[in-house]
């Protein structure tokens, strides 16, 4: 008869609580040390985009309380797309729900004969209507595409009270700039709501009446 203490485990299970649990890795001590390393960078990184997304975005709203003042809504538009996304080639479009058309409010950089076309509500504006969401080339099927989009690079819906108002399309990056980043896409969503709040204050202004014209 073998007479074993209570609460005494075999040697072998000793040996097994200390091996590593089935389908868990071990790394050699350097390995371990540099995938630690590489997951900090990863942190540091993440943060780091956050904190600069985060300025874009504070200077992005306070042009945008500027023009409460100042009521430069469209210019305002154009300096934070200039400025925080690249682009000189900027339109802005009203939308008139009634009859589905758009019609052009402000444009810098775009000749007016080639903003025509895109006021009958065709293509990306008309599918920004309909989904109530942002429409991106690079998003497009190349079939999808009317012959005068071929430069228009985002068609950002802007948005109140859930109601497409307006359109801010975007064509052409200025040089070193080929594609729109992660940062711009957040700085666009901002804009898909906050732009339209300022150009729906600016609708409600009372239009100021310059010497020598009719009151």
């Amino acid at each position: 008869m073998i007479s074993k203490k209570i609460g005494s485990r075999p040697a072998a299970n000793a040996e097994f609580r200390t091996a590593p649990a089935a389908g868990m890795k071990s790394f050699p001590a350097g390995a371990e040390e540099l995938r630690l390393r590489a997951q900090q960078l990863s942190f540091r990184e993440e943060l780091e985009q956050n904190h600069f997304l985060l300025e874009r975005l504070h200077a992005a709203s306070a042009r945008l309380i500027q023009t409460l003042e100042f009521g430069d809504v469209y210019e305002a538009i154009g300096d934070i797309v200039a400025n925080l996304i690249g682009s000189e080639e900027i339109a802005i479009f009203h939308y008139h729900p009634a009859d589905q058309t758009f019609s052009l409010a402000w444009s810098w950089g775009v000749e007016a004969v080639a903003l025509q076309p895109f006021t009958s509500g065709a293509g990306m504006f008309g599918r920004a209507v309909h989904q109530g969401m942002s429409q991106f080339r690079d998003r497009q099927p190349n079939a999808g595409l009317l012959p005068h989009e071929s430069n228009l690079t985002a068609c950002v819906a802007l948005k109140s009270s859930r109601e497409v108002v307006g359109v801010l399309a975007i064509f052409g990056f200025l040089p070193g700039k080929t594609r729109l980043e992660w940062a711009d896409f957040e700085l666009l969503k901002f804009l898909q709501t906050y732009a339209a709040v300022a150009i729906q204050h600016k609708k409600l202004q009372p239009r100021q009446v310059k010497d020598g014209e009719p009151r």
